[in-house]
């Protein structure tokens, strides 16, 4: 499953209008730094035989556009959950500076109790360049790397009614929610109303535990039913925001398609699955487009934090 070679060359860079849409040099130096950690993270990939793939916007553009959707400025793949734990203790090992891996753990690792909010602890992975800026208000703790990123998402055994039972899916659901919860949802499990198929007393233990315990509890409980169920989701989304499951036999074979200049993976049944998210997908509907981030691709994070009015003119995607 590897990817081309990544050459980087100069015409990369140069600033073209695509689909009507103006792409400056600095975006095109952020979507750079994105593919070189891309590079970096397919060829560990490929020594330890992990699966991944694009996804989201990654894999429409790769579909649609050979490479970058013109107003989009962040780089998603995805991977089976077994894949994804292995790849979480390789790439700690492996990654060599200006390349961190980062997840929950790491960053609660790094922050006091004070610190701690769900807006920055997030149930997926990330892959950062610490020797650039990408920092997302509200802006994390400093000690926490806020470098320029790949997103990588986990796919775990989505709810079909049979693998995964109701029953598990209800305790999938209360896991969730005790860890990423606002305090209004975490006091509502413990009420009569809501039903978790848990013991309450057991419940609110987990709620009364740091937060990486709570997480932990719930990915035991994810891995556990790995293999399970005949489709996939990522799970926060479809827990939260109602993002529905899709067929792990879009998974079946792995292509690889253009992506400026190289080829990356993704699944064979990409447009059964682009249609699943998107709907028609085949005419680009723009967007003022991307993360509200202050994005700096040649400078570090940690020199924005120290003075930031040096670098007042730094590119802010999705605030232009």
């Amino acid at each position: 499953m590897k990817a081309d070679k990544l050459d980087l060359n100069e015409t990369l860079y140069e600033p073209e209008v695509r689909y009507g849409y103006q792409v400056s040099t600095t975006r095109k130096k952020i979507w750079g730094k994105m593919l070189e950690i891309l590079s970096v993270f397919d060829e560990i990939c490929g020594r330890y035989g992990l699966r991944y793939w694009a996804a989201y916007g990654t894999l429409l553009g790769a579909v649609r556009h050979k490479g970058f959707i013109p107003w989009d400025d962040d780089l998603d793949v995805c991977m089976p959950r077994e894949d994804y734990a292995r790849a979480a203790q390789i790439m700690k090992e492996e990654l060599q500076d200006p390349f961190v891996w980062q997840d929950l753990y790491t960053n609660l690792n790094q922050c006091t109790p004070e610190e701690v909010t769900t807006t920055h602890m997030l149930p997926f992975a990330q892959i950062s360049n610490r020797m650039t800026t990408a920092i997302s208000p509200p802006a994390m703790p400093p000690v926490i790397c806020q470098g320029i990123w790949i997103d990588i998402f986990p796919l775990d055994d989505g709810f079909d009614g049979q693998g995964l039972t109701p029953e598990a899916f209800q305790i999938e659901k209360a896991l969730c929610a005790a860890t990423f919860g606002k305090p209004e949802l975490k006091a509502r499990l413990l009420t009569p109303e809501f039903d978790p198929i848990m013991d309450r007393e057991d419940l609110k233990a987990i709620i009364d535990m740091p937060m990486a315990d709570r997480f932990r509890i719930f990915e035991q409980m994810l891995e556990s039913v790995v293999g399970v169920s005949t489709m996939y989701s990522y799970k926060h989304g479809e827990i939260f925001n109602n993002s529905g499951v899709f067929s792990k036999s879009f998974f079946d074979e792995t292509i690889r398609l253009p992506f400026e200049g190289i080829d990356i993976p993704v699944p064979g049944g990409y447009h059964e699955l682009l249609t699943h998210w998107y709907g028609d997908y085949s005419e680009p509907r723009m967007s003022s487009g991307g993360h509200i981030t202050i994005y700096n691709p040649d400078v570090p994070y940690t020199d924005y934090f120290e003075n930031p009015d040096k670098y007042i003119d730094t590119l802010k995607i999705g605030i232009d």
